[in-house]
């Protein structure tokens, strides 16, 4: 696959190379397209509900009900699998 990048992107791109931090463009391209795919998934909440469930953690946290931090991320893995299926849980 061949792609066209602005100029801008371009120099962005090399400095990147230049410096060290990527030993090849392919190397930065791949890091940027997954930082969008991890965002994409991070961002699967609707409006609110990540406030919502951050402040029910912090609830059940005060008053000692913790609970397995792999179950944790399992469900919420699950639950955005099911939004993206349009299921929803």
């Amino acid at each position: 696959m061949q792609v066209s990048i602005s100029s801008r992107m371009q120099k962005f791109v090399e400095e990147k190379v230049k410096a060290g931090e990527y030993a090849s463009a392919e190397e930065v391209v791949e890091a940027g397209l997954a930082s969008l795919e991890q965002q994409e998934q991070a961002g699967d909440f609707s409006p609110g509900e990540l406030d919502r469930l951050l402040a029910e953690g912090e609830k059940d946290i005060a008053q000692g009900d913790l609970v397995d931090g792999e179950q944790v991320f399992l469900e919420l893995d699950e639950q955005s699998a099911a939004r993206r299926r349009g299921t929803g849980t």
